[in-house]
């Protein structure tokens, strides 16, 4: 077969070859596509951006940056979907991150967080409140049908009647919880 073949899609082999060759190539997209969103998902890749922040030391001095179970949550745990195509619109959206980075003056420092706190936390809450909070229930699963021992008597109720209303009605993890890892703006 020769080359001239490759570019005639009247002929049986060049269609096989050009299958072929898109198959090889497209394999080869999706793992470095995959590659490229989980290295962009790291708290080293965060904390690119985030590095003159306090977030990274908020997360470690409450429950989520290292309890009795010796667990750290890391920042995508909290920040990034869990399921594959949601996963993945996430991350288109946030790109948009990198260009505020790029623009926004004194983004990496503490005053432009502690001036933007409160909008930056509600944008955040609003994502927890339109997915019912899936990335908290992705590690503490149903808390309402599965309470562990170590949960107060107060809290185990409070989530039976919290489960126990209409869906509709019911609150979200963030309702109760806010502030959990990083400090929630008084104002």
């Amino acid at each position: 077969m020769n080359w001239r073949a490759l570019f005639k899609p009247s002929t049986k082999y060049s269609i096989a070859a050009l299958l072929i060759v898109g198959i090889v190539i497209g394999v080869i997209g999706y793992f470095a596509t995959q590659q490229t969103l989980h290295a962009t998902s790291t708290d080293e890749f965060c904390m690119t951006c985030h590095s003159n922040h306090s977030l990274k030391d908020e997360v470690l001095a409450s429950p989520h940056g290292g309890n009795e179970f010796g667990m750290v949550v890391q920042c995508q745990d909290c920040h990034l979907p869990h399921g594959p195509v949601d996963y993945l619109v996430k991350k288109i959206i946030v790109s948009k991150d990198l260009y505020g980075y790029l623009t926004i003056d004194n983004f990496n420092t503490q005053e432009w967080l502690d001036e933007n706190r409160k909008e930056q936390a509600d944008l955040a809450l609003k994502y927890f409140h339109d997915n019912d909070s899936a990335n908290c229930r992705h590690c503490h699963s149903r808390i309402e049908e599965n309470q562990p021992e170590s949960m107060s008597r107060m809290a185990k109720t409070m989530h039976s009647r919290n489960a126990a209303k209409d869906p509709e009605e019911r609150k979200t993890c963030v309702d109760c919880h806010k502030g959990v890892a990083h400090p929630y703006p008084k104002n």
